[in-house]
């Protein structure tokens, strides 16, 4: 635990490298461990086998004189055998045994004690006699592998036996660990220098990612990020990449607001300071005076009114949950809104193109407030003419609002619902952005085209569940 704590502390790199090389060695050890008797039940296993392949090599060459003395046997081994003596002094050693117990001959590299050879016999005859057996006979220090079978020459019976000592086996093995650990031991070292170069390269792009957010953190939003990769870490730099073109976007957005409310709410408050001084200093009388008043009157409810809207855009944007949300028909809201609007703009015709229903939830008083805002812009630049058009498709509601006057200057056009961003004419530059923040609050979107014949604001709004269609 108090490992696994310290872990986190530390560089990446270092994690990697420390993890790498204690799984390396875990691994090693427990190889270490298990390879030297898996090699000792594999050489004890294929010495069994080379041993009955020998036994049935020797028992024909076994032959007796009149006197059932032993002829001098042949050396039959196999080329792999005659390797493994000449490189590991290993062998196979032979004893033949007279029915009764008694020794007819051998053929021996070493001396085999009396007691040892009287053991072996006495194993092999405890075996059933009608096929090859397999022992082993531990003496002491020493432990003999050992095939035997009762065999009969000529109406003769006798007992061959072939034995190795496990001694040579041990000597294999040894040599075969000291080998095999020399191997790992050179892996582990490469292994470890590649665990050294992974972590480095793992950790540097990550590095650099950290450098790169600092500069952000400073609002150097200029700098590029170049990073070509196609893994995890560059999705990781694409998206920072994304994040520093919104903060940017932002920061240029939040400075631009400031100087525009600047502007906004400097013009009415110099003309009220003005006007107010002036009134008290006496410069104005009679008439003048009633003016300046009428000045002081305007100017004091044009800046409650854009103060007014600052806070209901606020608040739309910083607790959309809390609006009151009611089945709504929006079928039914433009007919209101051309009923209260047509006035501002007498001469402008309006074509209103919708279906029956369009039914969604949604706060009605909020919704009818964003739809006044894009139908008061639209009005305002409109030539002849004022169109609303409307459908359901599948999940979604699309709604078209459209004028026929002039189009939109492109600069302004990805800015146009921010606030205080207003074209020639503008008011605020507060009704758009009020009017995106509501719709966006109802999960929708809202976006601005130049299409013939003019200017086309479009939203989307969901549909109300139960009149979703497939």
């Amino acid at each position: 635990m108090k490992l696994t704590k310290r872990l986190k502390d530390w560089p990446l790199s270092r994690q990697i490298l420390i993890l790498f090389m204690l799984l390396t060695t875990v691994l090693g050890a427990g190889v270490g461990i298990l390879y030297p008797f898996a090699v000792k039940h594999y050489l004890v296993d294929n010495t069994f086998s080379l041993l009955e392949e020998e036994f049935d090599n020797l028992s024909g060459h076994i032959t007796f004189t009149e006197n059932h003395e032993l002829l001098p046997v042949p050396a039959s081994a196999p080329l792999f055998l005659q390797l493994l003596l000449s490189n590991y002094d290993y062998s196979f050693d032979m004893i033949v045994f007279a029915a009764n117990g008694k020794p007819l001959g051998a053929r021996m590299t070493e001396q085999l004690p009396s007691d040892d050879a009287q053991e072996l016999y006495r194993l092999a005859a405890h075996y059933p006699k009608d096929k090859v057996q397999h022992g082993t006979l531990p003496r002491g220090q020493e432990t003999y592998l050992f095939v035997s079978k009762l065999m009969d020459y000529h109406g003769f019976p006798y007992y061959l036996v072939l034995y190795s000592k496990e001694r040579e086996l041990n000597q294999i093995n040894s040599i075969l660990t000291r080998q095999f650990l020399l191997v790992f031991a050179v892996l582990l070292l490469v292994s470890w220098l590649l665990a050294v170069w992974f972590s480095r390269y793992l950790t540097s792009p990550i590095q650099r990612l950290q450098e790169w957010c600092h500069k952000i953190a400073s609002r150097q939003f200029d700098t590029p990020l170049k990073m070509d990769r196609g893994d995890e870490i560059g999705q990781l730099a694409r998206s920072f990449e994304t994040m520093q073109d919104h903060l940017k976007e932002y920061d240029e957005s939040q400075r631009h607001f400031v100087q525009n409310i600047s502007h906004e709410l400097k013009t009415p408050i110099m003309a009220i300071q003005g006007y107010a001084q002036g009134l008290l200093e006496g410069v104005f009388q009679g008439p003048q005076a009633e003016k300046g008043l009428q000045v002081i009157m305007d100017e004091s409810r044009r800046l409650e009114n854009v103060v007014g809207q600052l806070l209901y855009l606020t608040k739309i944007e910083s607790v959309a949950q809390m609006l009151q949300a009611t089945p709504l028909n929006l079928s039914e809201l433009f007919p209101l809104l051309k009923q209260r609007l047509s006035v501002l703009q007498p001469q402008i015709e309006w074509r209103i193109d919708l279906p029956a229903l369009l039914p969604t939830e949604g706060d009605g008083e909020q919704l009818s407030t964003a739809f006044q805002n894009i139908i008061e812009n639209q009005l305002r630049y409109a030539k002849s003419e004022c169109i609303i058009q409307g459908r359901q498709k599948g999940n979604d509601i699309q709604l078209m609002l459209g004028n026929d006057g002039p189009p939109i200057e492109e600069a302004l056009l990805p800015h146009l619902f921010q606030r205080f961003r207003k074209g020639k004419g503008g008011k605020h530059g507060l009704g758009l952005a009020i009017a995106r923040a509501v719709i966006e609050a109802h999960g929708g979107t809202i976006e601005a085209r130049n299409m013939a014949p003019g200017v086309w604001f479009i939203v989307h709004l969901p549909v109300k569940p139960e009149h979703k269609s497939d």
